[in-house]
């Protein structure tokens, strides 16, 4: 019995975790706006920048015009890409939310429909940190430097 139980709570969680929940409203508006919902955040408190708020600080950080637009390019891409999958997550999380409303959830349905929910949320993520990635070869290593410090991340970026 403690072995099942145990299952049990480690399956929540690895579920809890993984983000294949259901979508609430606020999670739902910011993946179909396209937003980062904090999914590059461990890009972002180490060094690398995300190129909306590089826009955001350009004055601070003495942006080239060639600099801003590449920015504004790359946050244009990751914002038309992040919706598409954004809608794919709500519609995933919609089939399977159907599944259970239907009365006839088999453990095969549900267990492929979380797979593919998690599936989009990881490609939803890595367009986020791709971002990051591809906009801290923009910058200078002074601007990056200078963005962490205004944004209050680490110092040596």
């Amino acid at each position: 019995m403690r072995s099942f139980i145990f299952f049990v709570v480690c399956c929540a969680a690895l579920i809890q975790f993984s983000g294949a929940q259901t979508v609430v409203p606020r999670d739902r508006d910011g993946l179909l706006k396209g937003e980062g919902m904090g999914l590059a955040s461990s890009a972002e408190l180490n060094g690398y920048p995300g190129p909306k708020h590089v826009i955001q600080l350009r004055d601070e950080l003495g942006l080239t015009l060639d600099q801003l637009r590449k920015a504004e390019a790359l946050m244009e891409g990751v914002q038309a890409s992040a919706k598409v999958i954004g809608q794919q997550v709500i519609d995933e999380e919609g089939s399977l939310e159907n599944l259970f409303q239907s009365g006839s959830p088999d453990e095969r349905k549900v267990q492929s429909s979380l797979q593919e929910i998690g599936r989009l949320r990881a490609d939803l993520r890595f367009l986020h940190l791709q971002a990051h990635l591809r906009m801290k070869e923009v910058l200078t290593p002074e601007q990056i430097q200078k963005y962490n410090k205004v944004r209050g991340h680490r110092a040596d970026g």
